[in-house]
């Protein structure tokens, strides 16, 4: 059996629809396993005005079920003659149960009163027209609404409902809006209503209609359409994955349209135009086949092909304006080099507490300065770093970002190139923003790294001194993304910085009186530590990761980090990992809490055991690659069993204790160099 359900509505936001798609699988998905109702698949469909889901596979019924249900004690429920007695009658009253079926059953060596009740499962059809209006009206987004005189709020007014369990009918409501097994078609379509025969023949019907429901099909066909589009022009489109998403989520039945502009326009930087074409507009730019801008683009229609002429007018006009802007500010924005603009930047507020964007920039500088240093870059790279850092925010005084403001840091590094700047200072700019999500795209230059890294580390640093540090979801300044954005790029770029020291001198530059610049430290690298925390639990063992992340500071070479845990991950997937656990546990166990030095005397070692381990931990050299030490640990492994077979640790002679104590302490910092094993679970 198939079951379908449209939900049809005004035109929903873009962004809504594919969230509501999976909410709206993952909550039958739920609700179906909970009332045992079973089922093969769950598939989404999902226009601007209709949200559809298809169950195949799901079962007619419930299944039958026996279910006990346990009263009080035996003693309690039968009286001396095997009676029942009032608490049996009252139980059996409450429960609805007749007092005929109770029997008795014993528990762990107790006797209860008990029943057996054999209940039929329901029909999914009265299953599913119980749970399916609450589970939609349980649907979370933004900004809901209410309409007519209705007590429900919903994205957007719903106006229809479809649903059929394979031919059947299955009726439900929710406010004004009753089910029926009709469907809309799209609204120039002459097919206003669209009868759907059967869950099999949805998709067929709407297209029929006019009406793409498969996202995923009408993501194709649009990249198709356009790809004609633009070669019918001799060019090429970009096609940005995210307006792909949008563009996608705007139309039911895609038509492109090609426009065109002055070829006056493409005198101003191409990052400008196409900010306004794909930013503003969500149009497609052409490009020719070497790359170069062309005065074209594409936009995707929610029609037919009639009146095609209209809409390419209406988009021509358009967007004239905003390219009118844009060459203006342009203009004025050129009259002047983009170094002179540094200065203004004493004008314009950072954050209350921080100062403002030149003083910002400064703390930049320094900062750079400081990694630079770090990754011992040669004079002239670190030249190059600090001029990044110095210009990187002066583009936010321009014309352009004033009025583009997704152009900063863009339009900065245009401006630099075109005042001569080198390619590291121009692109380093660009970049120092990046990345821009979690999981964006990363800085390719050098500059771009290490000044990306300093702005980030400065922000956290500074807002964490004015006490804002985020809490639960509420993370207005970013500074989740800002912590992922440095992990990212310097486990990618295998950047040898030592953060930990990084956190310190940037807490120390701050413009603020902070009372324990230790302690707010301290707090910083805990919180950049649990990004990366979230980040490799991704990827690895929940109890590895935080068993490499405990043994030592992992803030002080994350690339090290990255290496423990690959490391560790594979060991504890080896038949000899058992005994390496339980040695490296037993040592840890005794060292806890216990005050020890390095320093082993082997004339206080009174069994053979004592030096036998001692020979073998005082081979193992500090130089060893992780490898090469877990290699040496293991070979260890044995003399450490034998050890604890043979000595009792804490001696009465408090020489002998004190020594098997160091020698234990020397072999616990072997395996904290690896890891904190105790944290492991096995």
């Amino acid at each position: 059996m198939k079951y379908l359900l449209e939900i049809g509505t005004e035109e929903l936001p873009y962004k809504f629809i594919s969230s509501a798609l999976n909410q709206l699988k993952d909550s039958l998905s739920k609700i179906l396993e909970e009332n045992k109702i079973e089922f093969k698949d769950i598939k989404t469909y999902g226009t601007p005005r209709r949200l559809c889901v298809i169950i195949d596979g799901i079962s007619e019924s419930q299944p039958d079920q026996t279910l006990e249900i346990k009263g009080p004690p035996a003693n309690i429920a039968f009286d001396a003659s095997g009676n029942l007695t009032q608490a049996a009658l009252g139980f059996a009253k409450k429960q609805g149960l007749s007092p005929e079926i109770l029997g008795k059953k014993e528990i762990a060596g107790v006797e209860y009163l008990y029943a057996s009740i054999k209940q039929e499962g329901k029909p999914t059809e009265d299953v599913l027209k119980n749970i399916i209006p609450d589970m939609i009206l349980k649907i979370q987004g933004n900004r809901f609404m209410r309409w007519a005189d209705l007590d429900i709020k919903f994205s957007r007014p719903i106006r229809w409902l479809v649903s059929i369990l394979d031919n059947k009918e299955i009726k439900i409501k929710i406010g004004n809006a009753e089910s029926s097994q009709y469907s809309r078609g799209h609204r120039f379509s002459d097919k206003k209503q669209v009868k759907i025969e059967s869950p099999d023949t949805y998709l067929e019907n709407l297209y029929n209609a006019q009406v793409i429901a498969d996202s995923e099909k009408r993501k194709q066909e649009i990249v198709s359409l356009i790809n004609k589009a633009a070669a019918s022009k001799g060019g090429v489109a970009e096609i940005p994955a995210e307006l792909l998403e949008e563009v996608t989520n705007l139309v039911e039945w895609a038509t492109p349209v090609i426009g065109s502009f002055a070829e006056k326009y493409l005198e101003i930087t191409e990052d400008v135009i196409v900010c306004v074409l794909a930013h503003h507009q969500r149009y497609f730019p052409i490009y020719d086949k070497d790359g170069k801008l062309l005065n074209y683009f594409i936009t995707i229609a929610n029609h037919d092909e009639s009146n095609l002429d209209n809409i390419r007018k209406g988009n021509e006009k358009v967007v004239k304006p905003r390219l009118d802007d844009a060459i203006f500010f342009y203009k004025e924005d050129t009259k002047k080099p983009l170094a002179s603009r540094v200065e203004d930047l004493k004008g314009v507020t950072f954050q209350k507490g921080l100062g403002n964007l030149y003083d910002k920039t400064d703390r930049i500088k320094r900062v750079s300065g400081f990694i630079a240093c770090d990754l011992e870059l040669d004079d002239e790279t670190a030249k190059k770093a600090i001029r990044t850092a110095e210009l990187c925010k002066a583009d936010l005084v321009t014309n352009m970002v004033r009025e583009f403001t997704e152009l900063q840091g863009i339009i900065g590094g245009d401006y630099a190139k075109l005042n001569g700047e080198d390619e590291l200072v121009s692109l380093g700019i660009r970049e120092h923003y990046m990345p821009i999500s979690s999981d964006g795209e990363l800085a390719k230059t050098i500059t771009g790294q290490v000044v990306g890294i300093a702005d980030k580390i400065d922000t956290i640093c500074g807002v964490f001194a004015l006490g804002k540090a985020p809490t639960g979801s509420a993370d207005p300044l970013g500074l989740r993304r800002a912590a992922i954005g440095i992990i990212n790029t310097i486990t990618d770029k295998k950047l040898n910085i030592n953060l930990s020291e990084l956190i310190k001198k940037t807490v120390y530059v701050q413009p603020l009186e902070i009372e324990n610049k230790v302690k707010l430290s301290n707090e910083i690298k805990d919180f950049i530590t649990h990004r990366l925390k979230n980040l490799l639990t991704e990827e690895y063992r929940h109890d590895v990761v935080d068993a490499v992340l405990s043994a030592k500071d992992s803030m002080t070479d994350l690339s090290d980090v990255e290496a423990r845990i690959n490391i560790i991950s594979e060991l504890v997937k080896k038949d000899s990992y058992k005994s390496f656990h339980e040695s490296a546990n037993r040592i840890i166990k005794i060292i806890k809490n216990q005050k020890f030095d390095v320093a082993v005397k082997p004339e206080l070692f009174v069994e053979e055991s004592e030096n036998e381990l001692w020979d073998c931990v005082s081979k193992i050299d500090d130089g060893l690659d992780y490898s090469g030490l877990i290699e040496k640990l293991e070979t260890c492994i044995p003399k450490i069993e034998k050890f604890f077979d043979k000595v009792l640790v804490m001696d009465k002679d408090e020489q002998i204790k004190n020594n098997r104590l160091n020698l234990l302490g020397n072999l616990s910092n072997k395996f904290l160099n690896l890891a904190d094993f105790s944290k492991i679970v096995f």
